[in-house]
């Protein structure tokens, strides 16, 4: 098996990239559970007869500039447009992308699709990170410098320049600024501390980090710090003194509350974007979000033709996902790879297929989990801390869970037994790391719990605690779940750890709740269920069940937390963990990819000895739904919510005939 590309980019790719070409490529593959008919999308969806001569702007923007509302086309672009190659073709003018939101609360799936615009960007295979906005991005020879050189002329949505004053203000007075941010992001930081952002001139900028920072270019692709200053200075009270007095006249308790309601993509219209599309209608206002071309967006295909293709987007709000299921059925979706995209629906949207007039696509996995256990190993109550910690305790547990039923049961079939251990795909696979413990063995899981001490049993055949108590516990599982396998899965895990005495139940809970208990100042929780992220791709972006990274490591959350305080909060982890703190602070200190990616295998090495959390599952692949006359969307990409996937394939070059 030839190992992936790594998403890191090396040096010398790195200090070629600038000229504007951004190369789409349309990946083939085949979906799973597959029915007949084929799932391949039909041979006519490719645009079919000729294409009439588009020109070089939309047809409702030369109309406006014939109006004298706009300037010409060639006058809202900058000097160097990003050059878009497409997935399949050159595409035309018009149309609107229909999609549908689950509550006011789905904007992932805003910024999945009309939203992803970043300096630096995943390109469509997810192994590269490329210039977007930025021109070009070059880092000096140790890493703790990194140059950005911005495209000139490039305007916002409203027709005001783009210039470095606009990251300027986004790094300084905003993710700088401790009433706006109280915490520095640590993308922005090395050994604790904040980089510092200097101007050179109006399109170039320099970031200098105390110590380096080897992934900050990678972490460019999904991060941004540029904000339309001409705009939200009116709202800040650094440049406006009248601001807290602004905000109250609005019924605000703070400056901060006000310049975060201006500061809303999503919900203000009048914000001015980057992105090929510009809220209309925002959130919250009805039952319909939607949005229409920016008629200075940044980007053309190889012919010149300023893009997007598409003239608007609509998104139904709906709190029913079946009424998104029915939607999809009956074709009134252009794409969608979120919510409905589940294994029982499968067979159910591949019998709607000739009806609803669309074809499945492949979603390259980058979880490797499904669904992945972590019991608190920074419990509140000294003695649950105490047996969780306990690695023989979390290896009977895994060696108690019948994976291959959950396979049968839960995952139609589909999925092989796996822990939380990198994909086999990726470059940092270890076989014994992803199988270990997975074996389906009572007698081995009685074993292991009795090694962890708890030999004595109540009358109903629960295992005791130290101090006499029965041993029991929560899994608790947020919803709505990211996946139906999550309620289902867990339900059986928790029976067979009932079949071996240990007392574990099920708890349903609100996701707003759920991240509120897990939070290091609550610490209330006993369990919880999450996906596998970080399994393909990403490892070295997303190492949350690796070690205790990120808040998102909820085995652990006080030692997270003590790692990225740097020992200000939290609690000290024992001597293995603070061990993997340090490579990986030594994996950022270099930009050498060879030595960050030994460095992280060390890490890994350690993760498999610590057996932190138990998983459960790993699916290699997922779809989505594409209508037949929706085109330049690959056949088959990643999964990764950190590449805003579907949006990886730029939206921007999507077309309808």
């Amino acid at each position: 098996m030839t190992p992936p590309e790594n998403p890191r980019p090396s040096r010398r790719d790195l200090l070629t990239w600038g000229g504007g070409t951004l190369a789409a490529v349309s990946l083939s593959g085949c979906s799973f559970l597959s029915t007949d008919p084929s799932d391949k999308k039909p041979a006519s969806a490719g645009g079919g007869a000729a294409q009439k001569a588009k020109g070089k702007e939309a047809p409702m923007l030369a109309q406006q500039v014939k109006a004298g509302k706009l300037p010409k086309v060639g006058e809202r672009l900058p000097k160097t447009p990003l050059v878009v190659q497409p997935t399949e073709k050159v595409g035309t003018y018009g149309g609107t992308f229909r999609a549908v939101l689950v509550n006011a609360a789905d904007t992932s799936w805003l910024g999945r699709t009309m939203g992803y615009e970043a300096l630096m960007r995943f390109d469509p295979t997810g192994r590269k990170v490329i210039p977007n906005i930025a021109e070009s991005v070059t880092p000096n020879d140790s890493g703790d410098e990194y140059t950005i050189k911005l495209r000139e002329g490039m305007k916002w949505s409203d027709g005001k320049p783009f210039t470095a004053d606009d990251l300027e203000f986004g790094f300084n007075d905003w993710l700088l600024n401790s009433e706006l941010s109280p915490v520095v992001p640590d993308w922005i930081s090395s050994a604790g501390k904040p980089a510092k952002l200097t101007k050179v001139d109006d399109v170039t900028v320099k970031v200098t980090f105390p110590q380096p920072n080897g992934l900050f270019l990678s972490k460019l692709a999904y991060n941004t710090f540029f904000a339309p200053k001409h705009y939200l200075q009116q709202f800040h009270k650094k440049y406006n003194p009248d601001a807290q007095k602004l905000a109250k006249q609005q019924k605000m308790t703070a400056w901060t509350d006000l310049y975060g309601s201006k500061n809303d993509h999503w919900g203000n219209p009048e914000l001015p974007t980057l992105c090929a599309w510009v809220t209309k209608n925002p959130l919250g206002t009805g039952s319909r979000v939607t949005f229409e071309r920016n008629p200075y967006y940044f980007k053309t295909d190889p012919d010149g033709s300023q893009l997007p293709y598409l003239d608007r987007a609509n998104f139904d709000v709906t709190s029913d996902v079946q009424v998104i299921l029915l939607k999809a059925s009956a074709g009134e979706l252009d794409m969608t790879t979120r919510h409905i995209n589940t294994l029982p629906n499968k067979p159910v949207l591949a019998r709607g297929r000739a009806k609803g007039q669309y074809h499945f696509i492949t979603l390259e996995n980058t979880v490797m989990n499904d669904i992945v256990i972590s019991l608190n190993l920074n419990h509140k109550d000294p003695v649950l801390r105490k047996i969780f910690q306990d690695k023989n305790f979390r290896v009977g547990l895994s060696h108690s869970m019948n994976r291959p039923e959950m396979i049968q049961s839960v995952f139609q079939r589909q999925g092989v037994p796996w822990q939380a251990a990198p994909d086999e795909r990726s470059e940092f696979y270890d076989e014994e790391f992803a199988k270990q413990f997975t074996e389906y063995d009572v007698a081995k899981a009685n074993s292991f719990l009795d090694k962890a001490g708890l030999t004595k049993k109540d009358s109903a055949g629960f295992r005791l605690r130290p101090d006499g108590k029965r041993l029991s516990f929560q899994v608790e599982v947020a919803s709505p779940s990211l996946t139906p396998s999550w309620v289902d899965g867990t339900q059986l895990v928790v029976q067979y750890w009932q079949k071996v005495g240990v007392d574990a139940k099920m708890k349903n809970e609100d996701r707003t709740l759920f991240y509120e208990r897990k939070d290091p100042t609550a610490n209330e929780h006993d369990a919880g269920v999450w996906m596998g992220d970080g399994g393909l791709l990403i490892e070295k972006l997303e190492p949350r069940w690796y070690f205790p990274f990120s808040s998102e490591s909820i085995y652990a959350e006080l030692w997270q937390q003590w790692f990225n305080t740097y020992g200000k909060e939290g609690e000290e982890p024992p001597p293995e963990t603070r061990k993997q703190m340090e490579l990986y602070r030594r994996l950022i200190d270099t930009i050498d990819e060879n030595e960050q990616n030994t460095i992280y295998k060390q890490i890994l090495q350690i993760a498999k000895e610590q057996f932190y959390c138990i998983g459960c599952v790993r699916i290699p692949n997922t779809y989505g739904i594409v209508k037949n006359n929706f085109h330049n969307v690959p056949d088959k990409m990643p999964e990764a919510s950190i590449m805003a996937t579907p949006a990886l394939s730029n939206p921007e070059q999507w077309y309808k005939s």
